[in-house]
């Protein structure tokens, strides 16, 4: 709530300044409790950033007349962060080998890293946005959050950047079908609410690469099959929070690993290099098996929830909740039980 309530450069660059240091802080020493930590090039990698970003966060001073300093490291450490998520991936898999680890200690150690991480980019995205004065600017807009973020809209974006993803990648002659339907549609009441329509985006693009990918495997390619097997989009909402289900009949998941399809250790693309390339693609939630789970995490971390129903030989249903965030989303930390 802090976060989003930080709605000026000032009362932004004052929470990025208290907040950060102590979650970068928090992050290294989680890494340092993890036994035989340095002996995993990319976990040292990943150390090394954290390190490497708390000392600049330190080294500035925080001057409310003069933001430039605390711009550029703020720029320059969320640029230097974007490798976090595959470094920590594969070094988490190396360590789950290595150490024989359950893969539940393995999320519930990812949970509690990523959510921080979360955190930590929301706070430097808010702070970027309110000292972009043209984005400040528009109506409705304060900071990452848009008082009239359009689910269905998001919802459109995001189909179409799957569709591309999944022809460039499959090499199709047609889109694979992904339709939006919901109540308020086309007409005068569309249904509109305070959220953050980059995070939205990118949990939308993460549940309909997987929808995609499964159709098309599941249709082998043949266009009139693939046809046949539309993914349908449908967004709904109450006064309290906003849903959106993706409907997709692409064969399901088998019962047999139905458990596993959170774990951070685990992916439902088939074991090709082909499907791992593609689930790799797209968003910065994408690739390494993660996207599902960090997208359910996202979810979380604003008051939602991510589920997942599904019909082994039919298809399978995700359904996304989301809080509204004038009043009731709330940064959470706990592990959720699925």
């Amino acid at each position: 709530r802090q976060v989003l309530d930080a709605s000026t450069p000032e009362r932004a660059a004052e929470l990025s300044m208290k907040e950060l240091p102590i979650r970068f802080a928090q992050n290294i020493v989680q890494i340092e409790n993890l036994k035989d930590w340095d002996s995993y090039p990319e976990l040292v990698n990943v150390h090394k950033l954290y390190v490497r970003s708390f000392r600049d966060l330190r080294l500035v001073e925080l001057d409310l007349e003069h933001l430039e300093p605390i711009t550029d490291v703020i720029q320059r450490i969320k640029v230097r962060m974007r490798t976090v998520i595959p470094s920590l991936a594969m070094a988490m898999r190396a360590v789950q080998i290595s150490q024989s680890l359950d893969e539940n200690m393995i999320g519930e150690w990812l949970d509690t890293f990523l959510l921080s991480r979360i955190g930590s980019e929301m706070l430097k995205s808010q702070y970027l946005a309110c000292m972009n004065a043209r984005i400040a600017a528009l109506n409705g807009q304060h900071g990452i959050v848009d008082d009239s973020c359009d689910p269905a809209h998001i919802c459109k974006q995001a189909a179409k950047h799957a569709q591309k993803l999944c022809m460039q990648h499959f090499k199709l002659d047609e889109d694979v079908i992904i339709k939006v339907e919901s109540a308020d549609l086309d007409g005068a009441r569309r249904i509109k609410f305070p959220y953050v329509p980059q995070y939205l985006f990118y949990m939308m693009v993460e549940m309909l690469k997987n929808s995609a990918r499964a159709t098309v495997e599941v249709a082998k390619g043949d266009p009139a099959e693939i046809k046949r097997r539309p993914i349908i989009i449908t967004v709904g909402a109450d006064p309290s929070q906003v849903a959106i289900r993706v409907h997709d009949v692409a064969g399901g998941i088998p019962f047999s690993v139905a458990d596993r399809v959170w774990s951070y250790m685990y992916s439902t693309v088939p074991d090709s290099k082909s499907g791992s390339d593609f689930s790799q693609q797209g968003t910065p939630l994408a690739g390494y098996g993660v996207g599902l789970p960090l997208s359910r995490l996202y979810a979380r971390y604003l008051g939602g929830s991510l589920h997942l129903q599904s019909l082994p030989g039919i298809g399978t249903r995700a359904y996304l909740y989301l809080k509204r965030l004038e009043n009731e989303a709330r940064e959470t930390h706990g592990v959720a039980q699925t």
